[in-house]
């Protein structure tokens, strides 16, 4: 029981450790290397001399939407709104301020009437649509950092698809110009897609993490992206948590197929992994997240319990603006 309390999955971290603003450029950060029981500290570039030639590289080719905008009461009041989706009921948002079923607000310079859900959610229609709110609204940043603005870094440069309410932020270690180094050097460079939602914020409440439910997202595993899993000569590197759940869930039958839909995939220890991962790339996570769980599965919990409390010792950053680790698939 003990390996699945919620104790097991929390530790103290110091607030200085959680960035709040992000490196001057996005290969300015650390890299924790970990292969069997040996732990180094690199920078990132050095990436390029743990990847080979023969390797497969596997990240998430989402980009993050300008989700978070502003509205106005007709009593002058600022409504902070989180939009999360759009369905046949209109926009679903959350919204910090007081609101009434029925409220009229003004967005931009745009009025929407405001409908309340069961679930606490809120409902807003009028004439609004994406291309709208992008255009006024701003990057949704997570609620552990404190200074609002847009920060450029926090967009994932190398994704293609808008639509995620958080940044894939293992992602956001790579610029271009480094994956275009590393293809030179022969490493496959594959993508997969989950667009994030906001529960990967969520924190795992139940005192035994077995009764936790994450959210659904949306995933799309592509055929070009099984053959070359099947293909791959050497390491196979998924960038970022959502990439293992992408891969796990196409190959949740113990075989992996392309796929297309949702995913409430929650792996936590005891796990067995189908999709032919070798190694994953990833931040420093939150205590009692879903997603710690996911790398205590992947690579042994003891081991990472290790890894981070050298992190804290030798000063990484954590969480989405801080530093990253490589680590090889416990056996």
């Amino acid at each position: 029981m003990q390996k699945y309390s919620i104790d097991n999955y929390n530790y103290n971290l110091p607030r200085e450790l959680i960035r709040q603003e992000p490196p001057e450029s996005r290969e300015d950060s650390r890299l924790m290397h970990i292969e069997g029981d040996y732990i180094s500290d690199r920078k990132f570039p050095d990436i390029l001399n743990i990847l080979s030639k023969g390797d497969l590289l596997i990240l998430n080719r989402t980009r993050v939407r300008k989700a978070l905008i502003y509205g106005k009461k007709i009593t002058g009041g600022v409504l902070k709104i989180t939009v999360l989706e759009r369905n046949e009921e209109g926009f679903v948002c959350l919204i910090a301020g007081k609101v009434r079923n029925n409220d009229i607000i003004t967005v931009g310079n745009r009025e929407v009437k405001v409908k309340i859900r069961e679930d606490g959610k809120r409902i807003i229609t009028g004439n609004i649509d994406w291309d709208y709110l992008e255009g006024i609204g701003h990057l949704p940043l997570p609620p552990y950092i404190k200074r609002r603005q847009d920060f450029s870094y926090y967009q994932n440069e190398i994704g293609n698809e808008i639509g995620s309410i958080a940044a894939p932020t293992a992602s956001l270690h790579f610029s271009n110009d480094l994956l275009n180094k590393i293809r030179a050097k022969g490493v496959k460079v594959s993508f997969a897609l989950l667009t994030v939602g906001y529960g990967t914020f969520k924190s795992i409440e139940d005192e035994d993490i077995r009764g936790h439910v994450v959210d659904e997202e949306d995933i799309q595993v592509s055929e070009d992206l099984v053959n070359d899993i099947e293909n791959a000569k050497g390491k196979i590197i998924g960038v970022g948590t959502t990439v293992v759940r992408s891969l796990e869930t196409a190959s949740f039958s113990g075989i992996l197929r392309p796929y297309s839909g949702l995913t409430r995939i929650y792996i936590y220890p005891g796990y067995k992994f189908n999709s032919g991962l070798t190694h994953l790339i990833t931040n420093f996570h939150i205590p009692k997240s879903s997603l710690l769980a996911l790398v205590y599965a992947f690579g042994g919990e003891e081991r990472i319990k290790m890894a981070y409390r050298k992190a804290i010792e030798n000063k990484y950053y954590f969480f989405s603006l801080g530093d990253a680790m490589i680590l090889d698939k416990e056996n």
